[in-house]
């Protein structure tokens, strides 16, 4: 089916006024009505254009996991050298946590696990991401930046290191002093505690 320039234009409204909306209530609470009227349109020219609030949920997020993975690209792509990508990664991570919600919302949301759409999208998401962590920790190495014994599993272990601290860190993103604690983290990951 060939969809035209006009009737893409008010998919791509109806989606951009939903990320508001999801952000909002979340997918639970978030109702056709509530998208429609943030829309300016009646909840009939809503299903006009999408099926289901699921639909136009899928729309949201993978519009949200595009935006995303091009920040990370181009965080990554940036960098001078492998440790300034590895900050560079893990601070675009933080930012985008709260820019693009709906998407980390639906990747660590419990809740939305039973969506399927959901469960192949946070499936890729921890595929990509560990590759990611991984190509840094080899280019590091390769490099002589780190020196890693078991690049899997380092890969494995400072991806779900970050996961709890930014968890953490994230109930105060408005703090000012966030990217000098995730700086200091990201220095306790990297060297460690312990007096060389």
């Amino acid at each position: 089916m060939i969809i035209s320039k006009k009737h893409r234009v008010k998919r791509d409204h109806i989606v951009s006024v939903a990320r508001d909306v999801f952000k909002k209530f979340g997918y639970k609470k978030t109702t056709m009505n509530d998208i429609a009227k943030a829309a300016g349109k009646g909840k009939s020219s809503i299903y006009y254009y999408f099926e289901s609030k699921k639909a136009i949920f899928k729309n949201v997020i993978l519009s949200e996991a595009i935006i995303y993975r091009n920040k990370v690209l181009d965080s990554i792509s940036n960098a001078d050298n492998p440790l300034e990508k590895l900050k560079s990664y893990i601070m675009i991570r933080l930012q985008t946590d709260r820019i693009l919600s709906n998407f980390h919302r639906a990747i660590n949301d419990p809740y939305l696990k039973h969506i399927k759409f959901v469960k192949k999208l946070k499936d890729l998401y921890d595929r990509e991401e560990f590759s990611i962590f991984r190509s840094i920790l080899e280019d590091g190495e390769n490099k002589a930046y780190f020196e890693v014994y078991n690049i899997r599993h380092a890969a494995v272990g400072i991806v779900n290191a970050m996961r709890g601290i930014e968890s953490t860190l994230l109930l105060n993103p408005e703090d000012p002093q966030l990217e000098a604690k995730v700086e200091n983290i990201l220095n306790i990951v990297l060297y460690g505690i312990v007096k060389r």
